[in-house]
């Protein structure tokens, strides 16, 4: 619709409080998403009826895939949170980016490679071991992941009662 000459369009003086949006979709999501990778680093998928639907060459592949997201989704809400921390957290959330990072630079070695002489293809199979090496650590850091954010109200609020049930369900479907 036309605005009429000499007539006043005001604009809202309020600025946008996305914090809230802001931390459900860049931590409170993420966190929710380092579970299910888990699940999938372990067992090839989320959910028991797939597992007994895919081979288990796909299994290895989502296994292998699942390892390199949960690493990038663990620095991902590191990165995410560090504008807002305090010294003494930061050094916190530092050290465990350091880890991840770390294992981030020996990922490379979980998967082996060979070539079935048969068929000429390529095979990959999982170091079990440098695996859950690797995945007990990152799991050390995502279990260590939320105290910090929790200290700066970043998952749960210092003072309103929180509905727990309700909250999960806004994570999980999104309000």
């Amino acid at each position: 619709m036309p605005v009429p000459p000499n007539s006043v369009v005001e604009k809202g003086t309020e600025a946008w409080n996305v914090a809230q949006g802001y931390t459900h979709l860049k931590i409170l999501k993420p966190l929710v998403e380092m579970d299910k990778l888990v699940k999938i680093a372990i067992y090839g998928c989320e959910h028991i009826e797939e597992s007994f639907q895919m081979s288990d060459d796909i299994k290895v592949q989502y296994r292998i895939e699942a390892m390199n997201r949960l690493i990038d989704v663990l620095l991902e809400t590191i990165e995410n949170t560090d504008f807002v921390m305090s010294k003494d957290t930061k050094e916190h959330l530092d050290e465990l980016e350091k880890r991840v990072i770390d294992v981030k630079k020996v990922i490379a070695a979980i998967q082996i490679k060979n070539t079935d002489q048969r068929t000429h293809t390529q095979v990959i199979r999982i170091n079990e071991d440098h695996f859950y090496t690797c995945l007990d650590e990152l799991r050390s850091i995502k279990k260590s992941l939320p105290k910090p954010l929790n200290k700066k109200h970043l998952i749960f609020p210092g003072s309103e009662e929180l509905d727990l049930e309700a909250f999960k369900n806004e994570l999980i479907y999104g309000g």
